[in-house]
């Protein structure tokens, strides 16, 4: 009855964490960038590393109740300084011993996983022989804890954070010892549910653009927004002035506006219907000026710039957008603001090539509205953010799409050096090898391309110069004579020059220039990487102080890396030298098993959440489903184990290894072939299509556990725990340069490996000598 208790105790405690995990990667995002957020996910795991060499280190007598009500106390604590000690990447660049700052992150962040590592970990000591039943209640709590922490956020947005503290606390009341500790846990409780009612809010970089709105003077801050996947902020200011691109020739005042940003970035606005005739003025209006383009979708269509130029010249348009936030704006609270005009449109909540694969519509005109903002893009910060919007095969799905006569139409930021126009060039020639229907343009801020689906003739060549003459922009590149820096002269013309140079030697020009800007796949999708390890030190003489490492994803990536061996080595070889002095001798072989099981299992993760974004149409979809998934299953995988004494595990390992090609083969042709259906009927498939491995990848880690010397198995977890820091960031890495097809390949060939170092009943007994 006890043991049962504990069981439920652990299900209740790794709802809260995992929940907790979810929680502090979405608000860390919110407070700084995207990129940063992989930190999250490393201190979760050195927490959890942590816990196993401390009860490797110090004896303890039961300490379940103790580390559960701890747990939920260093949530509060953790989350405090992470929201009121913000670190500056500026400042980290000027004074060095502000990335410090970091560390406090790791000390603090990484202490709720520290105690909840040590119920975990001291559950497999107490029952080692059920250690598969300990790993199916631990797994399925953590699948329960993804979809909680979807709901909390939701519904309790910051405050969520106080709501996974309650439930480590009723978990707590499973492990407790005498009366005394309940009334402590209820007074907690009752502290906790009393915080819910106190104003708390995140605090937001002031380098996003959310504050840099509001520090305008005569700007309001008007309402925030969230869902499971975001925040949406509304800033009311007089000085709101959103139209990237505008021609210089426009001298007119600009209507007025109000500002959005999504995660406390990427400024947009929803404009009010009067004097919007600057819509001619902005360069995505091109396609209207070309010919009689009258059917037209809208991808990634944000507040709806792109939408009212197409409205504006009665274009028949369906706009796809990924929020349903802004699509209840845009149609509900300023319906009105806005003229109604969005009513006019088939406003579509959804992913644009999920949407093109689900109907057979060709159209007019395709436009990739602009998202983001500069600074993301200027200072690589989406640099680590899949973009399946910008590969190769989404042009290929654009391509098929359109009309006879149709255009796609890209506007992007304009960067200097030049390398987004570059590589969006790139992916065009794939389509038109010698681009002969390609024209592209800028602005002082933008640049727009124009890929055609047959092509130019003299008229629309000519509609092109004209379009460009009028709004006083410069011709990038067209199939025809041009005068390339005419309008908008830099003291060079640095991107004809480059375009020039691409389209003498595709092939030398990659290989050779500062920056990586060849075209991008579904396998690597990282459109907003151009960091090349080759031409660092020319990339810093020509940038210079202008470079910031901790705005730049790729230096971060490998800076996270560095930290996260360091802390490996601290946590694994010193506290294992330190057990082989008082022990004598070890055997090698249990460690690199546990190292090796946890590396492979966050690679296959890591590649599924990624392969199956494309697949239903969003990060937090694809996050929630996958994690659910495996943990949920690998849970089953663990439960089903205990029924064997000795569990064969070199069949387990060959077909895990077995299914990894055969997912590598096969995942992107099932993607591709069922990406039509509904959202749920997606989900469940997922859930069926990766349930085989990830059962059999429930069985090597509490077989190994029961077989081992049980005062190993703190040393076990610490292992795992270790490898389980490391393989996000290194999944990553080789995803960046390999792909993902590689790391899932890699994945089969690390559990093929651990065979090597699986321990038999035989070899159990010659352990320790």
């Amino acid at each position: 009855m006890m043991k049962n208790r504990i069981y439920f105790g652990i299900f209740l405690v790794s709802i809260a964490a995992l929940a907790l995990e979810i929680s502090l990667i979405r608000f860390f995002s919110i407070i700084q960038w995207y990129h940063f957020a992989f930190m999250i996910v490393s201190i979760a795991l050195f927490g959890l590393a942590a816990s196993g060499t401390f009860l490797m280190v110090k004896k303890v007598k039961n300490p379940l109740f103790f580390s559960s009500v701890l747990f939920s106390i260093s949530v509060w604590v953790g989350f405090f300084v992470m929201n009121n000690v913000v670190f500056d990447p500026f400042k980290a660049v000027l004074n060095f011993n502000h990335v410090f700052v970091l560390l406090l992150y790791y000390v603090f962040l990484g202490l709720p996983f520290f105690f909840f590592g040590i119920i975990i970990a001291y559950a497999f000591l107490k029952f080692q022989k059920s250690a598969g039943k300990v790993y199916f209640w631990n797994l399925s709590g953590s699948a329960i804890g993804t979809l909680a922490a979807l709901f909390f956020i939701s519904y309790f947005h910051v405050k969520a954070i106080f709501i996974v503290s309650v439930i480590g606390l009723i978990s707590s009341l499973f492990f407790l010892e005498n009366v005394k500790q309940k009334k402590i846990v209820f007074l907690l409780i009752i502290i906790n549910l009393s915080l819910l009612f106190l104003p708390l809010e995140l605090n937001i970089s002031k380098y996003k653009e959310f504050n840099q709105a509001l520090n305008i003077p005569d700007s309001r801050h008007i309402d925030t927004k969230y869902n499971s996947f975001s925040r949406v902020d509304i800033v009311e200011s007089s000085f709101t002035r959103y139209a990237p691109g505008l021609s210089p020739s426009f001298s007119e005042i600009l209507p007025e506006q109000i500002g959005i940003t999504i995660d406390g970035d990427g400024m947009n606005s929803i404009t009010k219907y009067e004097n919007i005739g600057f819509v001619d003025n902005l360069p995505s209006s091109v396609p209207y000026f070309l010919g009689d383009n009258k059917k037209t979708l809208i991808i990634n269509s944000g507040a709806g710039l792109d939408v009212l130029a197409a409205l504006r010249y009665n274009a028949s348009v369906t706009a796809i957008e990924a929020n349903p936030i802004v699509i209840n704006l845009l149609k509900g609270q300023y319906a009105d603001y806005s003229g109604n005009i969005y009513n006019d449109a088939n406003v579509v909540f959804g992913e644009g090539r999920s949407f093109i694969r689900q109907n057979d519509d060709q159209f007019d005109v395709i436009v990739l509205s602009l998202a983001g903002s500069v600074l993301s893009s200027s200072t690589s910060i989406s640099g680590l953010s899949e973009n399946y919007l910008l590969t190769e095969e989404a042009f290929k799905d654009y391509y098929s799409s359109l009309s006879e006569s149709g255009f796609l139409v890209v506007t992007r930021w304009l960067l200097f050096p030049p390398r987004e126009s570059l590589r969006l060039f790139s992916l065009a020639l794939e389509i038109d090898e010698d681009g002969s229907n390609i024209a592209m343009f800028r602005s002082w801020t933008t640049v727009t391309l124009i890929l055609s689906k047959k092509n130019f003739d003299d008229y629309t060549i000519e509609k092109i110069r004209a379009f460009v003459e009028k709004n006083k922009f410069d011709i990038i590149y067209l199939p025809s004579d041009f005068v390339p820096n005419k309008n908008l002269k830099f003291e060079k013309p640095y991107y004809y020059n480059a375009l020039q140079n691409l389209l003498k030697d595709k092939d030398k020009f990659y290989k050779e220039y500062i920056f990586n800007v060849r075209p991008v796949t579904d396998d690597k999708p990282f459109y907003f990487n151009f960091f090349k390890v080759s031409k660092i030190n020319e990339l810093y003489k020509i940038i210079g102080q202008k470079w910031n490492p901790f705005f730049d994803s790729g230096f971060l990536l490998f800076f996270i890396l560095i930290q996260a061996l360091i802390l490996s080595i601290i946590f694994i070889l010193l506290p294992l030298k330190l057990f082989i002095r008082t022990k004598n001798r070890i055997r090698k072989k249990p460690i690199v098993y546990f190292f090796a099981i946890g590396l492979g299992y966050l690679f296959i993760q890591i590649v599924l959440i990624q392969k199956f974004i494309l697949f239903l149409g969003h990060i937090v979809f694809s996050s929630s489903t996958i994690l659910f998934s495996m943990l949920l299953f690998s849970g089953l995988g663990a439960l089903y184990s205990q029924r064997y004494k000795i569990v064969n595990l070199n069949k387990i390992m060959f077909t895990i290894f077995i299914l990894t090609i055969i997912y590598a083969l096969l995942l992107n042709v099932i993607i591709n072939y069922l990406i039509s259906l509904s959202l749920i009927l997606k989900m469940v498939l997922t859930a069926l299509i990766i349930s085989p491995m990830s059962f059999l990848m429930g069985f090597p880690f509490p077989s190994g556990i029961r077989i081992i010397k049980k005062e190993l198995i703190p040393l076990a977890w610490a292992v795992n725990g270790s490898a389980s820091v490391l393989s996000p960031i290194l999944a990553v890495m080789i995803a960046l340069f390999l792909g993902y097809n590689f790391v899932l390949l890699l994945a089969g060939v690390v559990y093929l490996f651990s065979l090597v170092f699986i321990i038999s009943k035989r070899s159990q007994s010659t352990e320790q000598t």
